[in-house]
């Protein structure tokens, strides 16, 4: 009988054991629950982007300048307009190809020489990608700031904008680059 008794004793404890644990788990989990609904809310005073000129890095995914994630929600497209089609940016973008191709390693080299960097100690090959990959957005972007301010352009003249906006964005990125990075 006393087997019985101490078995008995024992699955008492071990219950009460296992019911102090359950209501201890319950109590955390309701506080984590209310600490959470306290954070959730959380504030940004001010957030700066300056998206003026190319930058000479890798960047992938989207972006979307001034949105929540609250303010996504049932908003499908904020892409730019597909302007790829156009004539002026077909002409731009295989000009500034060329442009690059035939320029870049020379402009990256005068551009290091200037901030007294080795030409060794830059990959011009990536440099040029990076910058040839920005260029059919950075087209875009300048053909819609075209139509926007300067209305009575011919298509020479918006080409002429174009580009050299382009040129001169190219020329301040890659002396930005190079004094931003330690290259000797």
């Amino acid at each position: 009988m006393n087997n019985w008794n101490d078995y008995i004793y024992y699955l008492h404890q071990r219950i009460d054991e296992q019911d102090q644990r359950i209501r201890s788990l319950e109590t955390r989990m309701q506080v984590a629950e209310n600490h959470k609904d306290d954070n959730k809310q959380q504030t940004v005073e001010k957030v700066e982007y300056n998206f003026d000129q190319l930058k000479i890095e890798n960047l992938e995914g989207t972006l979307h300048i001034g949105l929540s994630p609250d303010d996504m929600k049932g908003i499908e497209d904020l892409s730019v307009p597909d302007t790829e089609t156009s004539p002026i940016h077909q002409q731009l973008n295989s000009e500034l190809n060329t442009y690059l191709n035939r320029n870049g390693e020379q402009l990256v080299r005068e551009i290091a020489s200037q901030h007294q960097i080795s030409p060794e100690t830059i990959d011009s090959t990536v440099l040029i990608e990076d910058i040839a990959k920005q260029l059919p957005d950075r087209i875009a972007f300048y053909e819609q700031e075209a139509k926007r301010h300067q209305r009575n352009l011919h298509d020479d003249e918006t080409k002429s904008y174009i580009a050299d906006q382009i040129k001169h964005e190219i020329r301040h990125s890659l002396s930005n680059y190079m004094e931003g990075n330690d290259h000797r």
